[in-house]
């Protein structure tokens, strides 16, 4: 089975080929969030270096957040055209379980997103005998918040907001990794659903944003 999968949700634009649960190809570039111009190119190149067309994909699958908003729908909107053309299967996958399967040792793991200011999204999961546990659903929280919630267990640190958080909120009992979410995560997550028979249609897939878009926030402000 092969598994395209792509990540817009941050900075770097990614996108992973999988096949059979192993990686076959992978490639990134820093788009700067310019992704509505780079991420279809980045795809075609990777695929045309392995001798594939987008009609040889089994299933396609996008980070659909939390993260960028403008990035996450560019990538949602990407991995509906393919798979809705092609009437092949998709998965939407959480950003934060994305990073977080990047992160191999056993123990618990902490990903966190930056969200504004001083509010993070996060996710907690749990490594065990290889395989990765969801603990709680995504959310967001302020950084002190947060690092209440850590207290009391030994934690890996991942996601591209995690560095930020650590060096404002050092924990000692956390260990902060360089892992952070890709399209690598992404297409591990969405072979993990094909596993059991979980992948959806290309029109199931949504962003997942968690907090209000800047235009929603300026609509209720003029509301009120």
């Amino acid at each position: 089975m092969l598994i395209l999968a792509i990540d817009t949700s941050g900075r770097i634009a990614s996108c992973s080929l999988f096949e059979d649960g192993h990686e076959r190809a992978y490639c990134y570039r820093d788009s700067q969030l310019d992704h509505s111009r780079t991420i279809l190119p980045l795809c075609h190149d990777m695929l045309e270096k392995e001798g594939l067309h987008f009609h040889d994909i089994d299933a396609f699958a996008a980070a659909v957040g939390p993260g960028s908003f403008t990035g996450i729908r560019i990538g949602v909107a990407a991995v509906k055209g393919f798979a809705l053309s092609g009437n092949k299967p998709a998965a939407g996958i959480s950003t934060l379980e994305a990073a977080a399967a990047e992160v191999m040792e056993e123990g618990l793991v902490c990903s966190i997103i930056r969200a504004r200011e001083d509010e993070y999204f996060y996710a907690f999961f749990r490594r065990e005998r290889g395989e990765l546990f969801r603990i709680c659903p995504d959310g967001c929280l302020l950084g002190k918040e947060l690092k209440a919630l850590l207290y009391g267990a030994t934690w890996r640190l991942c996601g591209d907001g995690a560095s930020d958080f650590f060096e404002k909120y050092p924990c000692k009992n956390a260990t902060l990794t360089d892992k952070v979410q890709n399209a690598r995560g992404v297409a591990a997550c969405a072979w993990e659903l094909a596993q059991c028979d979980s992948l959806s249609d290309g029109d199931e897939i949504v962003p997942v944003y968690l907090k209000k878009t800047q235009a929603e926030r300026m609509r209720e402000e003029k509301l009120k």
